[in-house]
């Protein structure tokens, strides 16, 4: 295969057994991987009437053919589960370089099954699986447990993993890998916490192949020449409701505080866009970096002053760290009185513990999720990941909700197909159908056209919105 590697890591957590399976080529090329596969995998092992906090409900981490190339935006990876509230199959999108190095370790996704007696961890390296203790890491941050998992094995090891909102069941927990990359929607930390599973480390030093590396490279530089072109990276820096789009920005060496503005990508990202920035070029929370000779500053054009955006960007990384949905947290918050906020991060402390004021019903759903479906964007089944690209693509292209059934349809199919490759959903706001083709085709080996990328995306999205 290519673009593949054909092999599945299945953990049943239950008896602590792990085993390997292979991919079989005819799923890989139906249903690509991440969401696709994912869905595929949880349809057909798990009962509908599966809750989704139940050993029962099994959690998918999957990559996809484009995951770990050097297709624009290609570093992420797919979490697919039953979420909260509704039980209906969920995939949350997570990027950072945890996607890519699961592959570059032998595998192209992870089955956990059941629900392990006590805390565990998995650890991954080039092929070879184990499960771990957990129990000292359970009640750490996200930003805790990362540093303290690389040093047990390895410092180079990629860390996915929870925090206390995950363990402890809040609606609207995330898992977050590299800090602060996190899989927002549908309470998927719950998910993982439920079952005992801190984290999942991985180590990869192995490669695997594709079909055409020139015409895959030719492909990918086109679409990474016409990403730089767009306003979207063009402008420098844009914050838009609670996410941070930043780009072109580099060390300010001589600015008179000494302080910098470094945003940070994921794994083969084309523009170095995110909703955190640090100042010395690695990936770590602003927490880490709270120091005040090493506060991130973001010049800002417009009315934003960088004190006020420095202070957003900390709070988001601590609610991250705390494996709060941040955006989420925020939309509860403005919800609130001044009285009933108080302390912020104090009340989103004892939220993550499982205190504070009560969760919403509905988890992401009521948050910014709601309120673009609300204002006419395209439909899409996809959940809300931190991200939040599915919620501003369409005002980058400027839809408006007056384009009709087809264009909310032929949308629908490119988020299923972007989802399964598996892409940054920014690209959307570059590429269509024939781009995706391209890469694919010159990825896998298989002749696909921009007509097999949209019916593989209608296969997707129909089978995406199963639940109860």
């Amino acid at each position: 295969m290519f673009g593949w590697l054909g092999q599945l890591l299945r953990v049943n957590l239950t008896r602590g057994t792990i085993k390997t399976e292979p991919l079989e080529q005819g799923v890989a090329r139906t249903y690509l991987g991440g969401r696709g596969l994912g869905t595929y995998l949880h349809t057909k092992e798990v009962p509908a009437s599966t809750k989704p906090l139940s050993a029962a409900n099994n959690l998918i981490f999957a990559t996809g053919p484009l995951t770990g190339t050097l297709a624009p935006n290609g570093g992420r990876c797919a979490l697919v589960a039953k979420g909260l509230p509704t039980g209906a199959i969920t995939a949350a999108s997570i990027g950072g370089s945890w996607g890519p190095e699961l592959k570059f370790a032998g595998f192209d996704a992870i089955i956990f099954e059941g629900k392990a007696p006590e805390p565990v961890c998995l650890w991954i390296t080039n092929g070879a699986a184990e499960l771990r203790s957990a129990g000292h890491l359970w009640g750490k941050t996200v930003a805790e447990t990362t540093d303290l998992l690389r040093s047990e094995g390895n410092e180079k090891a990629r860390v996915c993993c929870i925090g206390p909102a995950g363990e402890n069941g809040v609606s609207f927990a995330v898992v977050v890998s590299a800090y602060s990359s996190a899989a927002g929607g549908a309470g998927i930390g719950a998910v993982m916490g439920f079952k005992n599973l801190k984290g999942v480390a991985v180590c990869g030093t192995q490669g695997f192949r594709v079909a055409a590396p020139g015409k895959f490279l030719g492909a990918a530089r086109d679409i990474r020449a016409r990403i730089a072109a767009k306003p979207i990276t063009c402008k420098g820096l844009k914050l838009n409701d609670s996410v941070l789009l930043a780009e072109g920005v580099g060390q300010d060496i001589g600015s008179s505080d000494g302080n910098s503005a470094m945003p940070h990508g994921c794994f083969s990202c084309s523009a170095r866009f995110s909703s955190f920035v640090v100042n010395d070029g690695d990936v770590k929370s602003p927490l880490r970096d709270a120091s005040p000779a090493g506060n991130e500053v973001l010049r800002l054009t417009g009315d934003k002053q960088p004190d006020r955006v420095d202070g957003q960007l900390q709070q988001n990384g601590l609610f991250t760290d705390l494996g709060l949905d941040f955006v989420t947290m925020k939309t509860i918050l403005a919800s609130l009185s001044k009285e009933q906020r108080g302390d912020e991060l104090e009340l989103a402390r004892k939220m993550a513990h499982g205190g504070g004021v009560s969760q919403p019903s509905t988890g992401w759903l009521e948050g910014p999720a709601m309120q673009a479906a609300e204002g006419g964007y395209p439909p899409t089944d996809h959940s809300g990941c931190v991200v939040d690209g599915y919620m501003m693509v369409p005002r980058i292209l400027h839809y408006d909700g007056q384009q009709g059934a087809d264009s909310a349809s032929h949308w629908r199919a490119l988020t299923a197909v972007v989802d399964s490759a598996v892409l940054c959903p920014y690209v959307l706001a570059v590429i269509d159908a024939g781009e995706i083709a391209a890469l694919l085709s010159a990825a896998t080996g298989i002749g696909y056209s921009s007509d097999d990328i949209v019916r593989v995306g209608e296969r997707i999205a129909e089978s995406s919105v199963i639940g109860e």
